[in-house]
């Protein structure tokens, strides 16, 4: 049995990136829990009509849990199944993995019956985090890294085999055991998606920009000038545009910005704003100010009224004053007002009237959420209009447009567009 020459495989997040995902999951399944059984625990302990009213964070809670435990699974899942190629001196063997199906492809090509090779590029999603780099260094979401594809069989029976590298280094490692025996090697400019489509093989031949190379030690000294050509000669190209393409280019253009506000928007924190992140400082000053009062004898620690006044008035406020809404602004605002006031008194002894009002704006305040989230959805319904000048208009002729998270390459797509 032949030995293995090289193996690729698909790495692992960086321990920094990966202790940072599965510690954000496991807060999250926390506070879930928290808001499941604290209600429960606060019913049981102290029966009134505010930990009855409570029952209502319950549901936000259970769905909290399955989300991120679901999420945070498929974490767990994606960085331990990792696909795998591995070159013998006569045949490749490799193991894919479908996040889907959650099922293996296993299969194996012998490098006889490869007929034609290609080099090119293939999007390495969420790369960041499979690189070393300082924290304050800067990385794109998304690279173009290097991919060969093999091409076999015939026919029916043809099909395309594709090996993605991390490293150029390690695409010419491969290309010098495969290479040496005269199969041709060409450069593509196509972006492949889908890397088990069964029509890998005929869209990189309807390659406009397919060019043939030599392999010499080194693929990217004959890549990297083919692509700068390609983006040479689509700068180049100076006809004069119809009047229909003029039309597409000023629709594609309002269709990115149109993406971009809608990108923004998906950001609670981005959507907050400085006048809503003012609301809390002043909210502090103004429990601040209800704890000396109780302590000088002015007010009823025991009485919730103010306490009640003063959070009501503050989400209030709070939604009014974000840039636009999102629902995790929700949980922002009971979490940021709970610690908030965890800071306004320190007092140990729990006949103090400090303590009390403390106490009872805590208390408040981890109630809060299902109050928050009723203020919320009507302030959002009084605002909707607003929240909709944020944006600019839909860009014409179309009535709608997608709203999708992944704005870029379609497989078939060419590195010169």
């Amino acid at each position: 049995m032949s030995l293995v020459i090289h193996e690729q495989r698909k790495p692992k997040m960086q321990p920094f990136y990966w202790v940072l995902t599965f510690e954000m999951h496991v807060l999250g399944i926390l506070l879930g829990l928290a808001l499941t059984i604290g209600p429960l625990i606060l019913l049981y302990f102290w029966a009134n009509v505010w930990t009855w009213m409570s029952l209502a964070a319950i549901p936000a809670g259970i769905f909290m849990v399955i989300r991120l435990s679901k999420s945070l699974k498929g974490h767990i899942w994606n960085n331990t199944h990792l696909d795998e190629y591995l070159l013998y001196e006569d045949h490749i063997e490799y193991e894919r993995w479908n996040p889907e199906t959650k099922d293996s492809l296993k299969g194996s090509v012998r490098i006889g019956d490869v007929k034609e090779i290609y080099y090119g590029r293939y999007i390495f999603q969420f790369s960041y985090a499979y690189k070393n780099s300082k924290m304050t260094e800067s990385l794109p979401m998304a690279e173009l890294m290097p991919i060969m594809y093999l091409v076999a069989g015939e026919g029916q029976a043809e099909r395309a085999v594709a090996v993605p590298f991390t490293d150029p280094m390690e695409a010419n490692r491969w290309l010098e055991v495969i290479g040496r025996r005269g199969i041709p090697l060409y450069l593509t400019s196509v972006i492949i998606q889908d890397l088990g489509d069964e029509s890998v093989a005929s869209l990189l031949r309807e390659d406009e920009d397919l060019e043939r190379a030599e392999f010499d030690g080194n693929i990217e000294r004959q890549f990297r000038p083919y692509l700068d050509r390609l983006v040479q000669e689509n700068d180049e190209e100076d006809r004069e545009l119809t009047e229909e393409e003029l039309d597409q280019l000023e629709y594609e253009m309002k269709l990115l910005e149109y993406e971009e506000a809608l990108q923004k928007r998906r950001s609670a924190f981005r959507g907050t704003g400085l006048l809503a992140w003012l609301v809390f400082p002043v909210q502090f000053a103004v429990g601040f100010w209800l704890t000396r009062q109780a302590e000088l004898g002015n007010a009823d620690p025991e009485k919730p009224l103010y306490p009640i006044l003063l959070v009501a008035l503050s989400a209030i406020l709070f939604f009014f004053l974000v840039k636009w809404m999102r629902w995790l602004q929700i949980i922002m605002f009971s979490l940021v007002t709970f610690i908030s006031f965890m800071f306004l008194d320190f007092s140990e002894i729990e006949t103090d009237p400090s303590y009390q009002m403390s106490s009872m704006l805590l208390a408040i305040a981890m109630l809060s959420l299902p109050v928050a989230a009723l203020f919320y959805l009507g302030i959002r319904y009084m605002r909707k209009g607003r929240d909709a000048k944020n944006l600019p208009p839909t860009p014409g002729p179309y009535q709608s447009l997608p709203e999708t998270d992944n704005p870029g390459f379609e497989s078939g797509d060419r590195l010169s567009t």
